[in-house]
């Protein structure tokens, strides 16, 4: 039978292919229904269509049909005018990322009823990508990353199953060739997929490196859905706290593990308790920042609040369809290159009062309803609470304002009636803290450097403690924790730092919010958290305004009182150890070493793409030479070639070598000019040749057996005999 090769067009029969595929497939539509781009009906619906078409196409694999192409285009025009209708009413660029999805979806589901061929399986395996990317762009949580390793799992099996030659029941071998193989290096697969490995981190360090990042201030819409509306129980002048508990019989409301009580009416520094670690929300932002909240500008010793509860509306600008807040001349944001636009969607997951958090100084709101109210500190609140599922998006002019700047400031105006709000001191306030005031501000020359030595004089001597007591009654919270206590969390070291100010006639105000968040590297995100709750400082310089200040950064915790790990000990003796026995000289080498590390840390930060790529360069570099040189390693000769290379040392002891460069027949035809060599020996040399050239290079039908190659064996060896006489 006349050997045929493989038609491209002809079906795949392999099954565990078509599985895998399908398995992939089914992935991605899970993988979308998991981050809500499709409902659950649709879902259900995808999968079991989808492996209903794989079955489908499986079966009538051999049978193509115009009439089935026809009815699935046909599906595909119906999916495409649908996705059309979806986006029709749609107003940003990110809310067409959901049809969008459904539409892969359906073109994936529809495919697979038509897949009889090896490469309309790798289009199906292709296509899932689609699906798994959708998603991704999607996902908020690092949850996904278990379904991409699920993902990348069937993705592998099907490329070890596609690299694998096609069974073809016609198709017969022109030829069999048996060789020796060497042995096979130790850890050959290991240092393989180390090498693939690393080939890939290149590879995809080299893309990321060159492609270009999409600045979130060019995005025209940011996104803002709604999810829930839950109305709240007073109007936008107040804030509506639903996690807040119930005034205790002192009249204090206390932290909740939902509820932090600064977003209300009143900043209590008298609430203790512990916040949740649950996420409250996700931003997508450019940078990380204080996501500001509320505002009080009133102490009276335990309790700070709001002296204006005044607010107006925001009006919305039809051609944008977002809110732009209207400032007064001391709040508004500064023009560039004295700001930075930083633009932030939010992701609600968990019930939040309705008040928008967002960094300093928003300048358009893109929210999800209507009714929006500012008040006089730049705050905005809603008419309902930010439920489970909300996005809304705010773009900011964050002031950024270099420090010489801020030093030729001339100092504020103490006696403007404006300001007075800001400079205000409970008249209890006892004499000992203006007096620390005084010294800690010296006789500075600006501002800003009585800020700064406020600042560093109490992150130097106060620690943060969340398990500091309750003040007594009758005594003021910032005099107790600056003189008695020097412990406490944000809102002590907040309200020490602004009474201070105040104190020196610096106009402050207390800020309360939620703080950046840890940013999470799979998403992007900042998950911002319960436990993030937080409060810092705002300090109003002439001509620039309000710019915040968080004393709380750099506070050092308070050392444990008891109960201490016994790990800590152990450290603290061996440190000591050190101290006391290491030479000096020792200690200083060590030291140096130290210190040039640290001082190279920030440069090895700042291009660790670049050497990722040159050490993945030199370690291909080095793969790729040893593999040369193995490649042109002399091949193991096979029995023939044994028998020529036996017969080639025989006769070249007898002395007839063989020239390098001289066939194996030309050497055979120099043999009768040797008038040393028997008569006998032609003939055995002979067998021996032939069967050597036979081996190697005739055709499949006319090459020995394994009994001629033994015969050339006896004959070199025969060859051996006769010249050793």
């Amino acid at each position: 039978m006349r050997p045929t090769r493989r038609s491209p067009a002809a079906p795949e029969d392999s099954i565990a292919m078509r599985v895998i595929v399908a398995l992939a497939v089914e992935v991605g539509i899970i993988a979308l229904a998991l981050q809500g781009a499709v409902t659950g009906v649709v879902a259900v619906t995808a999968l079991v269509l989808a492996p209903a078409g794989y079955a489908f196409s499986y079966v009538r694999r051999a049978r193509p049909s115009i009439v089935l192409k026809v009815l699935l285009a046909a599906g595909l025009l119906v999916a495409t005018m649908g996705f059309l209708q979806s986006v029709s009413a749609i107003t940003t660029v990110d809310a067409a990322r959901v049809p969008l999805a459904g539409l892969f979806l359906w073109v994936q589901v529809l495919h697979a009823f038509d897949v009889p061929r090896r490469r309309d399986l790798a289009f199906s395996m292709t296509s899932s990508t689609t699906l798994i990317a959708a998603a991704g762009a999607l996902a908020l949580t690092t949850s996904f990353v278990w379904i991409l390793g699920l993902w990348a799992a069937l993705a592998a099996a099907w490329l070890w199953l596609s690299a694998a030659p096609r069974p073809d029941r016609y198709a017969s071998p022109l030829a069999i060739r048996t060789t020796v193989e060497a042995p096979r290096p130790r850890f050959a697969a290991v240092r393989s997929a180390a090498v693939a490995s690393v080939a890939a981190l290149c590879l995809g360090s080299a893309v990321f490196l060159a492609m270009p990042r999409l600045p979130a201030s060019l995005v025209r819409t940011p996104p803002f859905t709604l999810g829930h509306r839950t109305p709240t129980s007073s109007s936008t002048d107040a804030v509506t706290n639903p996690g807040l508990p119930s005034a205790g019989g002192d009249g204090v409301v206390d932290f909740a593990p939902l509820g932090y009580p600064g977003f209300s009416s009143t900043m209590d520094l008298r609430a203790r308790g512990a916040l949740s670690e649950q996420i409250v929300f996700r931003v997508r932002a450019d940078q990380p920042e204080l996501w500001r909240a509320e505002v009080f500008d009133t102490y009276d010793g335990s309790l700070w609040t709001a002296s204006d509860t005044g607010s107006s509306a925001l009006s919305l600008d039809a051609d944008t369809q977002s809110f732009e807040p209207g400032y007064p001349p001391r709040e508004a944001p500064l023009p560039p290159p004295f700001s930075n636009e930083v633009v932030q969607t939010f992701y609600v997951s968990q019930a939040q009062p309705n008040v928008l958090f967002a960094a300093a100084r928003a300048e358009k709101v893109y929210f999800p309803g209507s009714g929006l109210q500012m008040d006089r500190y730049g705050s905005i609140r809603s008419s309902f609470l930010l439920d489970e599922g909300m996005v809304y998006s705010v773009v900011s002019q964050v002031p950024v304002v270099p420090t010489p700047l801020l030093r030729l400031l001339p100092r504020p105006n103490t006696n403007a009636p404006s300001l007075a709000r800001y400079l205000q001191l409970p008249a209890e306030l006892p004499q000992r803290d203006r007096d620390l005031a005084a010294r800690i501000v010296g006789d500075t020359d600006s501002e800003e450097e009585a800020v700064v030595h406020v600042q560093a004089w109490i992150q130097e001597h106060m620690r943060y403690d969340l398990s500091v007591p309750r003040e007594p009654a009758g005594v003021d919270a910032v005099d107790h924790f600056l003189f008695e206590t020097r412990r406490g969390f944000c809102e002590h070291i907040a309200s020490a730092m602004a009474v201070l100010l105040r104190a020196d006639g610096i106009p402050t105000r207390i800020v309360t919010g939620y703080g950046p968040g840890d940013r999470n590297p799979l998403t992007g995100y900042f998950e911002v958290r319960q436990a993030d709750a937080h409060a810092w400082v705002e300090v109003y310089y002439p001509r620039v305004g309000w710019l915040p200040y968080d004393p709380t950064f750099g506070v050092p915790p308070a050392e444990p009182v008891a109960g201490s790990l016994i790990g800590a000990e152990v450290i603290a003796s061996i440190q000591r150890l050190i101290r006391e026995h290491v030479p000096a000289p020792l200690k200083d080498a060590v030291g140096r070493g130290v210190h040039a590390f640290l001082a190279a840390a920030p440069v090895v930060g700042r291009w660790w793409p670049i050497a990722v790529l040159a050490f993945g360069g030199a370690a291909l570099a080095i793969g790729y030479g040893r593999r040369r040189r193995r490649s042109r390693a002399p091949r193991p000769p096979d029995a023939a070639g044994r028998a020529f290379e036996a017969l080639v040392d025989a006769l070249a002891a007898a002395g007839h070598p063989r020239p390098p460069s001289q066939t194996p027949s030309e050497f055979l035809a120099s043999l009768p000019a040797d008038p040393d060599l028997p008569p006998e020996v032609l003939g055995e040399a002979g067998i021996v040749v032939r069967t050597f050239e036979l081996v190697r290079f005739g055709e499949p039908g006319r090459r020995p057996d394994q009994a001629a190659v033994g015969r050339a064996h006896s004959a070199a060896a025969r060859v051996r005999e006769l010249t050793r006489r």
